[in-house]
């Protein structure tokens, strides 16, 4: 009975050994793996404003066109550019596959800029939004659409100041005003409203069709618009002494903002960007 009490406790020890050693040894190194994929592949992914919302094209931007391609790499549609054209903006309109470009024509008297749509589920073109005669360099920086109103807001920047148009269905380009305060703009969805940021004061504004305009921003504190979602929620960032911001917050048109991200480490404006859907990502 001893002998049997004794071999049933080496068995046991054994057992438990063979536990240990898979528990620390083998299975560490399979997690800190499946980390080190993970953390590689983030690394090789492509820009998400590069990628359609569902996954299923991609874009290419180049010298001398813009290329569109599925996801086996297949090309769907190329739009050449001429010597004088160049790209300064794109974005995918959310939750579809029409895709916004922004293109500058140098010429000897200025800078013309156009706004160009391409839809890769039909051939159809659109009228597309053109802006001629502005100074030498002006660019395409920004641009905020609506799907629901249809109106879409181009934020257009030169040496010295940043100029907002707006457009509509029917096509009817007009200038909204131009500041040399202004950093990004965003719109709402359920209503033409532009929302934009003022770099003097630090404050948020909202600016509706008809010309009325107002502070949306907490009266306490420095502020920077980080976008918009498809609810019409506004995200704004909170600036530091530094200008960066540490805190992303979240509200409405009416105000009752609450923290919606903590930031580790203070980043710029410029490399946080919220998405159609509400999603936060740090560039």
């Amino acid at each position: 009975m001893r002998k049997y009490i004794n071999m049933l406790l080496v068995a046991i020890i054994f057992q438990a050994g063979i536990y240990i050693y898979f528990d620390r040894v083998m299975l560490v190194p399979a997690a800190n793996f499946s980390q080190q994929i993970i953390t590689e592949g983030s690394k090789e992914s492509p820009d998400p404003q590069k990628v359609s919302t569902d996954q299923k094209y991609c874009v290419r931007l180049q010298t001398n066109g813009v290329s569109f391609y599925t996801a086996d790499n297949r090309i769907v549609k190329e739009v050449p550019l001429e010597e004088e054209e160049s790209v300064s903006y794109f974005s995918w309109v959310p939750n579809t596959h029409l895709a916004l470009i922004g293109i500058c024509t140098d010429t000897s008297k200025g800078t013309n800029i156009t706004l160009k749509s391409i839809n890769l589920d039909t051939n159809s073109l659109p009228q597309e939004p053109k802006i001629n005669g502005l100074a030498k360099g002006a660019k395409l920086e920004n641009v905020a659409f609506s799907p629901q109103t249809n109106v879409t807001y181009i934020m257009v920047s030169s040496k010295t100041s940043k100029s907002i148009y707006r457009t509509d269905a029917n096509n009817h380009l007009t200038k909204v005003f131009t500041s040399s305060s202004v950093l990004r703009i965003a719109c709402l969805q359920s209503v033409d409203m532009l929302l934009y940021d003022n770099k003097q004061d630090k404050s948020i504004y909202s600016l509706s069709n008809n010309g009325k305009r107002k502070m949306v921003s907490p009266k306490s504190g420095k502020y920077v618009l980080i976008g918009s979602d498809k609810d019409d929620n506004i995200y704004i960032g909170k600036l530091n002494s530094s200008g960066l911001v540490t805190t992303v917050l979240k509200g409405t048109i009416t105000g009752n903002y609450k923290e919606f991200k903590a930031l580790i480490n203070p980043c710029p404006q410029s490399s946080i960007i919220i998405s159609y859907e509400g999603k936060l990502t740090l560039n």
